[in-house]
């Protein structure tokens, strides 16, 4: 039952989206897990305010706040899809006849769309992870970028960083890796991330520095932002 309902709900996730009305440029990141995103986006928000003379922000956990915000319920009721992790049908529709009655799963995809495409058309925002490269997608003023790196590097990473053992580590990179896999397959489906990225930069080859400056050259070949 489970299955037929998540079923239903990828195929209600299909993005309608609006007529572009960016005014301004945007950067998503996408990244796999242990290739840290974060502090190169702060960068590179100081970067692009100094050169383009516009503030630069970068959301990524504000949208699982405003999502929120706007369902009327707590970040841990709706946290669970950022996992991936389906409710069960029994679970949604018990939800669904509750006072929350906006928190059913597919209402949480739609409402995750809205808020990220808000920030997508505001323009001169980063936005980390949360499907924003999907939901973006007509975007014209945009550039998507993947993070990626071996494997071993992540797992090394993640146990260095959370104090972890090294068969603790692997198995949270493998499995935070799988969960973003199956959120991202709520937006996008099977499109494959060729028709996705912009760039895939390897940030175990490259420098944080090296990636910002890549970024830059491309919005300005791009005519997104000036020389």
């Amino acid at each position: 039952m489970a299955n037929i309902f998540l079923d239903y709900m990828t195929k209600r996730a299909e993005i309608s989206l609006l007529q572009n009305k960016s005014t301004g440029p945007i950067i998503t990141f996408s990244r796999e897990y242990g290739c840290f995103a974060t502090q190169t986006a702060q960068n590179l928000v100081e970067v692009l305010t100094h050169k383009t003379k516009n503030n630069w922000i970068y959301v990524t956990k504000e949208i699982l706040e405003e999502s929120a915000k706007e369902l009327q319920v707590t970040k841990q009721e709706i946290a669970h899809l950022f996992g991936a992790d389906e409710k069960t049908f029994l679970g949604d529709l018990v939800i669904s006849f509750s006072k929350k009655k906006y928190a059913t799963d597919s209402n949480i995809i739609k409402t995750i769309q809205s808020v990220v495409r808000k920030y997508a058309e505001n323009g001169n925002t980063i936005i980390i992870g949360r499907a924003g490269c999907v939901i973006a997608k007509d975007i014209q003023h945009a550039v998507h970028v993947k993070l990626i790196a071996p494997l071993e590097v992540r797992i090394k990473r993640i146990k260095e960083r959370y104090d972890l053992s090294y068969e603790d580590a692997r198995l949270k990179v493998i499995s935070t890796d799988d969960k973003r896999k199956k959120f991202m397959s709520f937006f996008k489906g099977d499109l494959p991330d060729s028709e996705l990225f912009d760039l895939v930069l390897n940030n175990h080859k490259l420098s944080e520095r090296e990636i910002i400056e890549i970024i830059i050259k491309l919005m300005e070949s791009r005519g997104l932002i000036k020389h």
